[in-house]
């Protein structure tokens, strides 16, 4: 009989248990809603005004959390009005029966509503008073916004930091309240610690190896002496970055010494010498010819011992009676002024029909690390093989002056993720034409006006993370009174129009654009997808019975840039129009900004 007993008070006790925790985890999972919300107490604003801001609100889940924000997000809507003493608190939240519902009540006690009486400034020196207060937006006989009165702070360190003073200090000293019939007024004390007057006394560089001090210290651009200014100070690292000789360089840190201030810069160098080279030798295929050497060559040096000058060299030979040469060199700072002097030389062999020498000279003044115009000078020679009515080319000699204009406004020189550049030049020169056959004297001037124009426009702009839209537009035209092709422009190849051979086409007018998508695998090193489109002119020669031509192209595919020890190498794989897989163009080369 009490076994009987025991085992069916079992059974009663496990049910009870049962049903106590399912009623338990139901009332977890159904948490209450709220189904009122009062406000009492409130006079400066309406309860509507006050539940606007708030996230609990009938209908919607109660969160004793999400409660607690609100009180604060209330009293914060008062202090910012001047009632500083005030206190919200929840007055009640009462639940129904089955606690599927919840009242909730908040009490206000807004307090006396205190205003701005009167600001007293200490310390001050350099400024005074009125102009301090003038650029306050915290004004007399209004509430007090701490969030405000901070700002006013921050602008005035600011200011003081803009006029030399860095290591000014301010702070509210005290805050005196004195009664009032209906309202109280604050009397604010803000001390002001002005510190020094800091000059630039000296700068330190850290981390070069290679590169002379002197170098990072010019492209500073400070005098000794010079009063602290936090604009040309947070200009140095972009200054830096753009001589492509560092690999990092970080923001300039102030420091005292003996009441000396000085700025400490550390860099990182990177890679500024690169080579790039392909040769090969082609054997004779007759008994009556010699093999001949194939290939290129390019050589950079953008930090010649270690003083920021710069030489390039590249040489390209396609075939026998084909190939390029070219030598270029700039002094940076000529007189210790931000002037560069830069001159080259470039020679190109096409096949057997001429010889196109450029000699120029170009003396570049820099503004700012963004801007800069150019003088230029260039005397440019085309010497025929033959001098004959068949040769494509008469012999001339054209010598022009111009200007030029750069703005860059790019993060980085090999991986840009914002900014813009813009250049732009023009040029004007007299042709000379010798050695016309006489049966063309007629037909051929002796003397023309060469004009050319260049126009580049790049733009780049992160879409989203690792991610960055590239857009070109280029343009180049010539206009003379007797247009040759030994000085028209070249159309086609890994810089110009993707998916067709390096200038393959040649006009007097050629324009392009590249649109490019990048997904970044590292700081210089990414993958691409882009459309290339380009178009170009060429007149009539009448002398030579060439009719004009014009064609639009367009170009498509992927690539990829990859930083390596030797420089930044970008491979890609294009299609020009109405190329199958099979044909294909692979570009490939060192990317390197001279």
């Amino acid at each position: 009989m009490i076994e009987r007993l025991l085992t069916a008070f079992v059974k009663v006790s496990s049910g009870l248990i049962i049903a106590i925790s399912v009623c338990a985890l139901h009332t977890v999972a159904a948490p209450a809603i709220i189904q009122n919300l009062k406000i009492s107490g409130n006079q400066a604003f309406t309860s509507r005004q006050l539940t606007e801001e708030l996230s609990s609100r009938p209908s919607l889940v109660y969160s004793s959390t999400v409660l607690q924000n609100d009180l604060r997000t209330i009293a914060e809507r008062y202090r910012r009005s001047g009632y500083l003493d005030v206190n919200v608190s929840i007055a009640a939240a009462e639940y129904s029966t089955d606690s599927a519902f919840v009242d909730v009540a908040i009490a206000v006690q807004e307090g006396r509503q205190a205003v701005v009486g009167e600001i007293v400034l200490t310390g001050q020196h350099q400024f005074t008073a009125e102009d301090v207060l003038s650029r306050f937006d915290t004004k007399s006989g209004e509430p007090l916004d701490e969030a405000e009165l901070e700002q006013d702070l921050d602008g005035l360190l600011i200011r003081y930091e803009r006029s030399g003073f860095p290591l000014a200090q301010c702070q509210i000293a005290s805050v005196e309240r004195r009664l009032g019939t209906e309202t109280d007024s604050l009397i604010l004390t803000i001390a002001i610690d002005e510190g020094q007057r800091v000059t630039i006394d000296e700068v330190q560089v850290q981390g070069n190896k290679e590169t002379e001090a002197t170098v990072v210290v010019r492209e500073t651009r400070l005098k000794v002496g010079e009063t602290f200014n936090p604009a040309k100070v947070d200009a140095i690292r972009q200054r830096l970055q753009r001589l492509n000789i560092f690999s990092d360089v970080s923001e300039p840190e102030l420091y005292m010494r003996n009441n000396r201030g000085g700025l400490l810069i550390t860099v990182r160098e990177g890679n500024t010498n690169t080579f790039d080279g392909v040769i090969g030798y082609i054997p004779s295929t007759s008994s009556g010819e010699s093999g001949y050497v194939t290939g290129m060559v390019s050589i950079s040096m953008r930090n010649l011992f270690g003083t920021g000058r710069k030489l390039s060299f590249n040489w390209q030979r396609e075939d026998r009676n084909s190939q390029e040469l070219g030598v270029r060199y700039v002094e940076p700072w000529i007189f210790s002024l931000p002037v560069n002097l830069g001159g080259g030389f470039f020679q190109v062999q096409q096949d057997t029909s001429y010889v196109r020498r450029v000699v120029d000279l170009k003396s570049e003044l820099m503004f700012s690390e963004e801007f800069s115009a150019s003088l230029l000078f260039g005397s440019e020679s085309v010497i025929p093989s033959a001098d004959s009515a068949a040769s494509r080319v008469f012999r001339s000699v054209t010598t022009s002056f111009g200007a030029e204009l750069l703005y860059d406004t790019r993060d980085d020189i090999y991986s840009p993720t914002g900014g813009a550049r813009y250049r732009t030049d023009y040029s004007l020169g007299n042709k000379r034409i010798s050695n016309v056959p006489v049966a063309l004297s007629s037909r051929v001037p002796r003397r023309v006006t060469v004009q050319r124009f260049t126009l580049d426009l790049d733009f780049y702009l992160t879409t989203f993370v690792r991610q960055v839209l590239a857009l070109g537009f280029h343009g180049r035209e010539l206009q003379s009174g007797q247009v040759e092709e030994g000085e028209m422009f070249r159309l086609g190849g890994t810089r110009t129009l993707r998916g067709y051979r390096e200038n393959q086409f040649i006009g007097s007018r050629i324009a392009w654009s590249n649109l490019e998508y990048r997904f970044l695998l590292a700081r210089r090193s990414f993958i691409y997808g882009f459309a290339d489109g380009g178009y170009y002119f060429r007149p009539a020669d009448d002398v030579r019975a060439i009719p004009k031509s014009d064609a639009f192209k367009y170009g498509y595919g992927m690539g990829v840039q990859l930083e390596t020890g030797l420089g930044n190498l970008g491979v890609s794989f294009a299609l020009g129009q109405g190329d199958s897989f099979g044909q294909g163009k692979i570009h490939f080369g060192l990317i390197n900004e001279f």
